[in-house]
């Protein structure tokens, strides 16, 4: 063990946690909330990472770190299409994982392992070494449900008949099927076989945490109980939970702040379609010419692989556009995310709908725009703007005739005023679920209890 690992564990013995994160940054970051979330209900935090986009230790001094060895031959999912990444991924590491915790186990026995949904890889392990299991779901409890849907009817091995899952269905009516998840892959059997781990993971496991309140997902989260049988924490939002904390991969330009400050409240538009989209550069011009036109301040991230097959997207912008929107437009590479829509002058969020920016938004009551392409984001997408009525979808494509209306419709007129109130409405709810006994804390005091009390002696 390292010296300082060992200095570490002389500061006293404490419930040992192993968590598994997924590395992706979507993923990443409420793992390390949850792993902040948990140290300071006083776990031992063991943080179990791919070589690929690893946290970065200096910034947790408080917990221990371990890679999964070697993993440079598996092929980054850079393309878009994660599965054959975390398909291989998930091959490669069991045995190193095995040792990792047969080592630890010996020198400070493990209470729990907490891993991510699609890291299915430390359910046979866990199994085999007796040690139990908890999953991390990072999506929405409605996206969970409808990914159930997605799996292939002979590899369900769901406690419903066929019809009473399809009339399951029937009673989310603002969901269409093409809002159901997708995956965009070549390698469709190894997609099924992914969901239907993923799936079996989270069935056969001891809890499932949730990234998500009562509040905003009272029925669904019902319905995710009777599935999966086991019992569900909707713990959430966990960045709200456990505070700033340096999850982000890329640099992140805090100078946009200072920009920010300078403009009238509610007037900006912040617009990132995330970390791993990517578009066409014909996209990306008219999504510039649908913010210019639009008249509003905007706060746009470009970050540098934004367009297949180019390294620095920003310079693709057309110069005109630049130069038309100079005084009320600002491009960055990155954001720190959370502080942007905190700020008083962002009055809306153009949104690609991966849960952790629709979780967030809705935490600071900010409405949104959502362009959802792949994954749960159709689903969250749909909720944002028929469930919950606190956004407007951009459908049909990237033009910029509609995304001038959209935009004028979410920030100038009545309807967008009328979301912003229910926007609002759900940051009340969200402070009210984090307040003592409200239920997220609540939720989070009950988890607290399992792990230390029913794990310990099941």
């Amino acid at each position: 063990m390292p010296l300082q690992d060992m200095e570490k564990r002389r500061q006293g013995i404490r419930d040992h946690l192993v968590l598994v994160p997924c590395p992706f940054q979507g993923h990443m970051k409420p793992m390390l909330h949850l792993a902040n979330l948990l140290h300071s209900k006083g776990f031992s935090i063991t943080i179990i990472h791919s070589q690929s986009n690893s946290p970065n230790p200096s910034h947790y001094p408080h917990f221990f770190f371990r890679c999964l060895g070697d993993s440079s031959h598996i092929q980054s999912a850079s393309d878009g299409d994660f599965v054959p990444f975390i398909s291989a991924l998930n091959q490669h590491s069991p045995t190193i994982f095995r040792d990792l915790l047969l080592r630890m186990h010996f020198q400070d026995p493990i209470l729990s392992i907490i891993h991510d949904s699609v890291m299915y890889f430390p359910v046979t392990v866990a199994d085999e070494l007796d040690i139990p299991r908890i999953v991390l779901r990072t999506s929405s409890a409605a996206a969970g449900f409808a990914f159930a849907l997605s799996i292939p009817k002979q590899q369900r091995s769901l406690p419903f008949q066929e019809n009473e899952l399809e009339e399951a269905l029937v009673e989310f009516p603002s969901i269409r099927g093409k809002d159901l998840p997708v995956i965009n892959t070549f390698h469709k059997e190894a997609r099924d076989e992914f969901l239907a781990r993923v799936h079996h993971g989270t069935r056969t496991a001891s809890a499932i945490v949730w990234n998500t309140f009562r509040g905003l997902e009272q029925t669904t989260l019902e319905k995710m109980e009777l599935l999966f049988s086991v019992p569900n924490f909707p713990i959430g939002p966990l960045h709200k939970h456990s505070g700033a904390s340096l999850t982000s991969f890329v640099t992140e330009d805090h100078g946009c702040i200072a920009w920010l400050d300078q403009q009238a409240p509610s007037s900006v538009i912040y617009v990132s379609i995330g970390s791993l989209i990517t578009t066409s550069e014909s996209e990306l011009v008219e999504m510039a010419w649908g913010l210019a036109n639009s008249g509003q301040p905007f706060l746009w991230v470009v970050r540098p692989g934004l367009v297949n097959g180019s390294s620095n997207a920003a310079q693709l912008l057309p110069k005109e556009f630049k130069e038309t929107t100079n005084k009320r437009g600002r491009v960055i590479s990155w954001a720190p995310q959370e502080a942007v829509l905190a700020h008083r002058s962002v009055g809306g969020f153009w949104t690609h709908s991966g849960w952790n920016s629709t979780v967030e938004s809705i935490s600071e009551g900010v409405p949104m725009l959502c362009s959802p392409i792949v994954g749960d984001q159709r689903v969250n997408a749909r909720f944002v703007s028929h469930v919950w009525r606190i956004g407007i979808q951009l459908e049909d494509g990237v033009e910029r005739g509609k995304i001038e209306k959209a935009i004028k419709r979410l920030m100038v007129d009545e309807e967008g005023t009328e979301m912003k109130k229910r926007a609002m409405d759900l940051k009340d709810k969200v402070a009210s679920s984090l307040r003592q006994g409200g239920s997220s804390s609540e939720f989070l005091h009950s988890l607290v209890d399992f792990i230390k009390g029913k794990l310990c002696n099941p």
